[in-house]
């Protein structure tokens, strides 16, 4: 049993299959919209964590020129910032 549009229209109305079909409208956009959202969020997070990655390489590299600079002066090195910069605590006993 096939209904067609006319028939469809005759026996529920204009109104009703006018909203079905508004209906179906609203959820082909909401769909599009959430996959290229989706996709955005993706590229984002893959550039936030590209970012992390280059923070923690600055990080690094300034607490090694810190060490450095230090030893040339002649001062003791910052011992714990170095071990906080690896996430432990110093466990040496000098």
């Amino acid at each position: 049993m096939e209904i067609s549009w006319l028939e469809a229209i005759e026996t529920i109305g204009v109104p009703a299959v006018g909203a079905g079909g508004l209906g179906y409208l609203v959820w082909v956009l909401f769909k599009s919209l959430i996959t290229g959202v989706n996709k955005k969020l993706d590229t984002q997070q893959d550039m936030i964590v590209t970012l992390i990655d280059r923070v923690r390489q600055l990080d690094n590299d300034i607490i090694r020129i810190d060490a450095m600079c230090r030893s040339v002066m002649g001062v003791k090195p910052d011992v714990d910032r170095i071990a906080r910069a690896d996430g432990r605590k110093d466990k040496r006993k000098d």
